[in-house]
């Protein structure tokens, strides 16, 4: 049992990595992520400012801790990195869905 531990009597897995989260927790902790990176943009195409990415991320960590779902810190950190990415890309794709659409009805 090296790698569990007794954290305010449950026994947690100190190794657990996020693909283990089941497929609701991870497309609610997806979701969470993407809304709170995507309406903190100013800008379509620019990444936010690391001070920025940081907050969303410890925010995202309460809520995580909240609803009891343990996953250690750094798997939520290195999941929600690797999707920055297609944060910008879809929110670039809304934006010119959007553009798109007030143009044709102009």
């Amino acid at each position: 049992m090296k790698n569990h531990a007794y954290q305010n009597g449950r026994l947690i897995q100190t190794n657990k990595k996020f693909s283990a989260l089941k497929q609701k927790q991870k497309e609610w902790i997806t979701n969470e992520l993407r809304q709170r990176y995507i309406s903190a943009i100013n800008y379509p195409h620019v990444k936010l400012h690391p001070r920025k990415r940081d907050q969303i991320l410890d925010e995202v960590y309460d809520l995580i801790e909240g609803k009891e779902i343990w996953i250690p810190y750094g798997e939520v950190k290195r999941h929600y990195f690797s999707k920055i990415p297609s944060f910008i890309r879809k929110n670039k794709r809304l934006i010119q869905q959007e553009l798109s659409a007030i143009k044709e009805d102009v």
